[in-house]
């Protein structure tokens, strides 16, 4: 009877441990993932992204390096947007660095070389990410349907602990559709990939 119980004991750890492999040939050092309708409250003004864990964090750590991206409110009279990294302009404290690759997400295989991150400036002008909705940034404003769409750009950035994120700005409106309704903009999809080398092929 003892013997029964090692091996029935024996066989049930091995079967947790098999559960907790991960399937599939993803390497566990990148990680894809996706953030859909995030609304940020038009009264506090903003929400912060900490990418190594995927998700917001509390707006009582804005002094700290303990996120990555500062998105900000939209409203249908929104005309710029000013999106902060975590560095320079909003908060000196943060240790991020960005970089803007003019490439669609799907084609950014690799990070760029470590000279080209930099830390957000205090100027528009020299800004990570344009405020500018006319082609310098990474969205642009439809005059005729008065729609804000992401342009085939991807943000690059190094977080505090070294790892490197590719992200891409997928919708500015409710459910993401085709076609947008102006008057559903506000709610904010990413999809994101997180490495901890420069590579962020999944295979």
């Amino acid at each position: 009877m003892w013997l029964l119980w090692v091996v029935c004991g024996a066989a049930l750890m091995l079967g947790c441990a098999k559960e907790e492999t991960p399937s599939g040939n993803q390497p566990p050092s990148v990680h894809e993932r996706q953030i859909r309708n995030l609304w940020v409250d038009t009264v506090q003004g903003f929400v912060l992204l900490d990418f190594e864990r995927g998700d917001t964090v509390s707006a009582a750590l804005r002094q700290t390096a303990q996120w990555d991206l500062m998105l900000p409110a939209l409203t249908p009279r929104t005309r710029s947007l000013d999106i902060f990294l975590n560095s320079g302009t909003v908060n000196p404290a943060g240790k991020t660095l960005g970089v803007v690759v003019n490439q669609p997400y799907d084609q950014v295989t690799q990070a760029p070389p470590d000279d080209q991150f930099r830390s957000d400036d205090t100027s528009a002008t020299g800004r990570v990410i344009s405020p500018s909705l006319t082609g310098e940034g990474l969205f642009v404003y439809d005059f005729q349907t008065h729609v804000l769409s992401p342009l085939p750009k991807t943000l690059v950035l190094k977080t505090r602990s070294g790892k490197y994120v590719k992200v891409q700005f997928v919708s500015l409106y409710k459910d993401a559709p085709a076609q947008p309704n102006p008057y559903d903009l506000g709610y904010w999809t990413l999809r994101f990939t997180v490495s901890s080398t420069r590579s962020f092929t999944t295979q």
